[in-house]
């Protein structure tokens, strides 16, 4: 019985050996049996970018899906970098996992690029150069990425700092003066339909008005006086030109996003709140909305949100108001979804946040502004 016994646990081993065995079989992975995406040569390869076409598409890239030899989950990244230097400081345009294509806009590619010159201490020149695309595909961290060919654009980036026409609110916040008042801008161009968040700070709800250059006498838009009072945090006030307009005081948080049409002369009110954090998985973080810490400070002159924070790779991160709006995004800067943003690169950053553009909001991470007074 106790030989019996014996052969009984030898066979039980070798019978778990080779199906362990069988296992490792259905997944093996073979460097030499693994293709890397091909990218498509894009019908256009130099591109001069113009910030009024922002929201459209710069080009869309096309690729063959890469093959790991059997079906394993590919997160495949589409990495760019000035021309000439490997990829050593590239930047993700997206990431996927399955699709083949990528729509980039114009707007997406020429904040990369800024950021990109940046990192090589190119400042305010913005000259054509060229620029390399790749795709890195990967299934673990464990292996090495499969690494497509390389696309070379030419492409002549704009700067980010364009001055949009603009309006100028003017208040008690200001001192009633225009030499720290904030603006509206019009983002299309058209001189007709202008937003912008402004910072009331410590002065909310005691009063402003809205003017077209800086002084009363190009536009000088209040309330009217022979019309019914608006409600306190009214979504929308219908103004007048006049030099004897009242001022629009209905208004007691700290932070406005306001709409303005100078043709049909109605305020718009779609945000409002009293403060902006920054919340998420990395230490010190939170994304309890109960406990929210970290608040962002606000830049009046760049009308901006920005914060100091250190990072580990892969933390992630989100904004966050004191009222419940959540604002998150993709790597490619934008914030206009709910997706968590993934700390690709651990190290130090100056975080910018712009909600002046409800339909392009942005953040940066910038590592050179870090600690800057």
């Amino acid at each position: 019985m106790k030989k019996l016994l014996n052969y009984i646990s030898v066979l039980g081993i070798a019978l778990a050996f080779t199906a362990c065995e069988n296992d490792l079989e259905k997944v093996t992975y073979n460097v030499e049996s693994t293709k890397a995406a091909v990218l498509a040569t894009p019908a256009t390869t130099s591109y001069v970018l113009e910030s009024r076409y922002s929201e459209n598409t710069a080009f869309t890239l096309e690729w063959t899906a890469p093959d790991f030899g059997y079906d394993a989950i590919v997160t495949t990244t589409i990495d760019f970098d000035l021309a000439g230097n490997d990829f050593a400081n590239a930047i993700q345009l997206a990431s996927v996992s399955t699709a083949t294509s990528q729509e980039i806009t114009i707007g997406t590619l020429n904040a990369n690029i800024l950021t990109l010159l940046r990192t090589y201490g190119i400042e305010e020149d913005f000259s054509a150069r060229d620029f390399e695309i790749r795709l890195s595909s990967s299934i673990s961290e464990a292996a090495n990425p499969l690494l497509s060919n390389v696309l070379t654009l030419n492409i002549t980036p704009y700067s980010a700092d364009i001055q949009y026409p603009e309006v100028y609110a003017v208040g008690d916040y200001s001192g009633w003066g225009w030499d720290t008042a904030q603006s509206l801008f019009s983002f299309s161009e058209d001189a007709v339909n202008f937003e912008g968040i402004i910072d009331f700070g410590e002065n909310k709800g005691k009063g402003f008005k809205l003017t077209g250059d800086t002084n009363w006498d190009n536009g000088n838009w209040g309330l009217d006086g022979s019309a019914a009072a608006p409600e306190a945090e009214a979504p929308s006030i219908q103004l007048i030109n006049d030099g004897g307009s009242g001022n629009i005081a209905c208004y007691s948080h700290r932070y406005y996003r306001f709409q303005f049409n100078n043709s049909t002369l109605l305020l718009t009110n779609n945000l409002s709140f009293d403060a902006l954090f920054l919340v998420g998985s990395a230490s010190g973080l939170t994304w309890d909305t109960s406990k929210p810490e970290n608040e962002m400070q606000f830049d009046p002159e760049r009308q901006r949100f920005y914060i100091d924070y250190t990072f580990a790779a892969n933390d992630e991160i989100k904004f966050l108001t004191d009222n419940g709006t959540w604002f998150g995004g993709t790597s490619d800067g934008g914030l206009n979804t709910q997706d968590n943003i993934k700390i690709a690169t651990a190290g130090s950053y100056r975080i910018y946040v712009n909600l002046n553009n409800s339909s392009n909001m942005t953040y940066e991470l910038n590592a050179e502004d870090y600690g800057a007074e």
